[in-house]
């Protein structure tokens, strides 16, 4: 058994410990807030390139495979900016 001194020593411990793990945690959020404004920032930094592509045919090799590049692209921007939106939106409290 504990003694009491033990146990102050020990709740301080779990202080730190939670109160450690809370800062990485908000910054955790403050750089997943960056991620989603830099995703948000590409359909108006490179908007004359998607534009562009999203113009291509697919009788073209070339613009087919850059159509179907961008699909990808366009499929993985989504899952990263649901996952990067919720993290900047978790209640660290």
């Amino acid at each position: 058994m504990a003694t009491t001194s033990e146990i102050d020593v020990g709740m301080d411990a779990i202080a730190q410990r939670i109160y450690d793990q809370r800062q990485v945690m908000l910054k955790v959020k403050q750089n997943a807030t960056g991620a989603s404004a830099a995703l948000a920032a590409i359909t108006t930094d490179f908007a004359a390139v998607i534009s562009a592509v999203q113009a291509f045919g697919t009788s073209d090799v070339y613009e087919a495979a850059t159509k179907a590049q961008f699909a990808k692209l366009t499929t993985e921007y989504n899952a990263l900016k649901s996952v990067a939106d919720a993290v900047a939106g978790a209640n660290i409290g």
